[in-house]
C-alpha cells in the first residue's frame, strides 16, 4: 500500500517517510524543511529500538513528535 508521509504544518514540510528493517517492521524518520524555500530545517532519527509494525504507524509517530517541536520552538517562517 502507497503511503504519503509529506504534511505541511506552520509554514513546514514534514516528509515523515520511515524505513523499513529486515524484520518487517518500521523505523520513524522525520526531515523538516521550510515550505517556502525547502531549505532544510531539522531532520530526527529515532532511537533504533523505536520501532513499529505498521508504516501508518511510524509515519505518526514521526508527524506528531514533528509538530510538537515545530509547536514548542516557536518557529516561524
Amino acid at each position: 500500500m502507497q503511503h504519503d508521509a509529506a504534511f505541511f504544518h506552520r509554514g513546514y514540510l514534514l516528509n515523515c517517510a520511515p524505513a523499513r528493517t529486515a524484520d518487517g517492521s518500521y523505523q520513524p524518520y522525520v526531515v523538516i524543511s521550510r515550505s517556502s524555500d525547502g531549505e532544510l530545517v531539522a531532520n530526527r532519527f529515532f532511537p533504533a529500538e523505536l520501532r513499529f509494525p505498521s508504516e501508518d504507524d511510524a509515519i505518526a509517530h514521526a508527524r506528531d513528535w514533528a509538530v510538537r517541536w515545530i509547536d514548542a520552538s516557536h518557529v516561524t517562517v
